[in-house]
């Protein structure tokens, strides 16, 4: 009787695991649904696809082997999936510096799912991963979520503050 319970503690566990593709799904769904019902607000970072991503930050189709910035001023992308409870908590943080920071610096985000061959390049692998970029120097990256002020401290270091 003991492993019969034990065994469907374990059975309930993974049915309801967060990485399971179901609750992915059902997530992306309800997404998409509150965010169609809201009003449409001004957001300050912009979606990054893989062609965006060559033309406006590094082309490394031409330039494999070297980071080459393209950019005319510093960026910071949000490298994120809807599913990802983290990813939920950077992204009002990083709306909120790209207003305060509008004009000074560039914020994209790029949906991994929807991008994986850009992800793959880039060789994403955790989820957030944010990228902090400008000409003459290799990007920074940091992986997982992290709160206002390293994300603050970062944005200095882009401007040489």
């Amino acid at each position: 009787m003991k492993k019969l319970f034990i065994i469907g503690l374990v059975i309930i566990a993974f049915l309801s695991s967060c990485g399971s593709s179901d609750n992915k799904k059902e997530t992306k769904k309800q997404d998409t649904t509150s965010s169609e019902s809201t009003t449409k607000e001004k957001t300050y970072v912009k979606v990054m696809s893989y062609n965006d991503f060559i033309r406006k930050v590094w082309d490394f189709e031409a330039n494999a082997s070297e980071f080459v910035f393209k950019g005319n001023r510093p960026c910071v992308i949000d490298f994120y999936a809807t599913w990802c409870g983290p990813c939920k908590m950077v992204a009002p943080i990083l709306e909120k510096l790209a207003q305060e920071y509008d004009g000074k610096i560039d914020f994209y985000k790029v949906d991994t799912d929807k991008e994986q061959k850009l992800a793959s390049v880039l060789k994403i692998q955790y989820l957030p991963t944010v990228f902090f970029a400008n000409s003459g120097t290799q990007p920074d990256k940091s992986v997982g979520a992290k709160d206002e002020a390293f994300f603050r401290e970062q944005i200095n270091k882009l401007l040489g503050e």
